[in-house]
């Protein structure tokens, strides 16, 4: 389909499929998880885990509410300055949620 636009460059074009489709989220995803871990430090890493990237925020699931409240009144401003210092890494925004079990393994039917 064209736009009104007139013509693209390939590589363009495919680079805009390919983020439309969410086609290079696999390997991004972790390596923004590794990035996290390396800028959050272990024991926030521990208990945190990266959700997704939609228009440039970064979305990261937290254990618990006071773990969230503490990353969000405390920590978000310099988490989100040594995100943005990382190369290739366009993050505007940090947002926090909260989530019951980080377990991705485990089932609630016990």
């Amino acid at each position: 389909m064209r736009s009104a636009r007139g013509p693209q460059r390939l590589g363009d074009a495919l680079s805009e499929l390919v983020a439309l489709k969410g086609l290079a989220r696999s390997g991004g995803t972790e390596q923004l998880s590794a990035a996290w871990k390396q800028i959050a430090g272990d024991r926030i890493a521990s208990e945190t885990r990266v959700v997704a990237v939609k228009n440039r925020c970064l979305e990261i699931e937290v254990a618990s509410a006071a773990l969230m409240y503490e990353l969000d009144s405390f920590h978000k401003s310099s988490l989100l300055e040594a995100l943005r210092e990382q190369p290739g890494l366009k993050i505007n925004r940090l947002k926090f949620r909260l989530k019951g079990s980080l377990g991705e393994s485990r089932s609630s039917g016990n």
